[in-house]
């Protein structure tokens, strides 16, 4: 077994929060992080779907192991910096850390950190005030720098005509 690194994500601002209180609830929690990526004005990039793909993966996941084993609702927080996104699930469970357990390939089940540390850029937990913080950071993909078709000089006919009779032709 284990353990995730220890410490706070790095800072960044806060963009929205949920309250998730079940499992009915993940699908709405989905729903409203996409929407709130997209209205973040970020520059067009192919890798923006995947992005917020794999932060709704990762929030799902987090909030789910929140829920099974904090015993509490789980607040998600969307955070975001100039270059990464946040997501950070808080629980009412801070004596149970959280740890990375070797599959069994008969279990169902034990897999979600491996899920969330493949997708997420970094991972960590901290405690605050009676909470247990377990967050995953993204890498905000830079904008697509789109160079302009190269000009090129086309000649109208009489321009050509008279070039031609200079040169004598």
């Amino acid at each position: 077994m284990v353990s995730l690194r220890s410490g706070p994500p790095p800072p960044a601002a806060a963009v929205q929060q949920w309250a998730v209180a079940d499992y009915t609830e993940l699908r709405a929690m989905r729903a409203s992080l996409r929407q709130a990526i997209d209205g973040q004005l970020l520059p067009p990039s192919p890798r923006l779907d995947d992005l917020a793909e794999h932060m709704s993966i990762v929030a799902t996941e987090l909030t789910t192991n929140a829920l099974r084993h904090g015993q509490s609702e789980a607040v998600v927080r969307l955070s975001r910096s100039a270059t990464v996104f946040v997501v950070d699930v808080a629980d009412e469970m801070p004596s149970v850390p959280p740890r990375l357990h070797e599959p069994q390939t008969s279990q169902i089940g034990g897999r979600g950190l491996h899920i969330v540390q493949e997708l997420a850029t970094d991972t960590g937990w901290y405690l605050t005030s009676g909470h247990k913080h377990v967050w995953a950071q993204f890498r905000i993909p830079r904008r697509v720098r789109q160079f302009p078709a190269p000009r090129i000089s086309v000649f109208d006919l009489k321009t050509f005509v008279r070039l031609l009779r200079r040169t004598g032709h």
